[in-house]
């Protein structure tokens, strides 16, 4: 039986190469540790930690308490998603926060207000768990769904983070239309993308019927809730469709000379692959972020 390309080569994907890290400095922490109620103890916050039986951001919450979650976005996203470096006195929205890891960096960089959605109780619940131990002060986490977005009713941002999002949505047009309502300054966001060999400047998109496996490699789970693999052309021109100027993609990881290779050597066998896209877009008419 012929080995297979990658085992000859032995390659390594950029998305693998993200999980395996390319950890960048950080910044000092401006938060305070919030005072311990008496009676209280680290134990106490690592067993509610350990409590909650699923978290999707891995985060270090100090005194050797680190969530156990499957996404080190320290490592793996931040260094992609270009945050500001100073956000001091920046209005932010960060839809889709999960447990938080990106409304705590913005606080940390000196955002001034962080407004924190996620349509998941449960993810909120466990930002609030963050919030109380990282003693966040600037916080807002709230229940709320992208499609339920109106900027009459919580004002204008001007710094909007839309990682991780895009493609669980039914409806990811409304969903852009709805956080690019919300940006009188700057939009970041970040997507799951499906590139091809051929067409690669053609906005396409493959529809999931069923949802596709997700979550860490070592213990992939299936997840119904992945519709849409849209290509960075489609992520592109959506954000010009609903009036956003001056769109970005930024540089992320680059294929490997031997993912070049495979691809170059069996197109047939390897016509498309899935990565990871950021754009960065902004407001056609600029303004400061203000509450309704």
């Amino acid at each position: 039986m012929t080995q297979p390309v990658e085992e000859l080569l032995g390659v390594t994907t950029s998305i693998d190469k993200m999980k395996d890290g390319i950890i960048r400095n950080q910044k000092p922490s401006r938060f305070q540790k919030a005072p311990m109620r008496e009676g209280t103890s680290v134990t106490t916050l690592r067993d509610l930690v350990e409590a909650e039986p699923y978290w999707f951001h891995q985060m270090d919450l100090g005194d050797g308490v680190v969530t156990p979650g499957w996404s080190n976005a320290a490592r793996d996203k931040l260094p992609y998603f270009r945050l500001p470096d100073d956000m001091t006195g920046l209005r932010v929205l960060d839809v889709g926060c999960a447990e938080g890891f990106f409304s705590f960096e913005a606080e940390r960089r000196g955002a001034s207000e962080v407004v924190s959605l996620d349509f998941d109780s449960q993810c909120i619940k466990r930002f609030q768990l963050c919030a109380d131990a990282l003693g966040s002060k600037v916080t807002h986490p709230q229940v709320h769904s992208v499609y339920e977005l109106d900027p009459s009713v919580m004002g204008t941002f001007d710094l909007v983070m839309f990682f991780g999002l895009l493609y669980h949505l039914k409806h990811p047009l409304l969903g852009i239309e709805k956080v690019a309502a919300m940006t009188s300054g700057t939009l970041l966001i970040q997507s799951w993308t499906l590139e091809t060999t051929a067409l690669t400047d053609q906005p396409l998109a493959r529809f999931q019927a069923h949802g596709l496996a997700s979550g860490p490699k070592e213990n992939p789970v299936h997840d119904p809730s992945v519709y849409w693999e849209p290509n960075a052309a489609c992520i592109r021109d959506m954000l010009d469709h609903v009036g956003l100027v001056n769109i970005e993609r930024l540089p992320g990881l680059e294929p490997t000379t031997r993912e070049r290779i495979v691809r170059r050597l069996r197109p047939r066998t390897y016509p498309t692959w899935n990565g990871s896209t950021q754009f960065r877009a902004q407001a056609a008419t600029q303004s400061p972020g203000s509450p309704p």
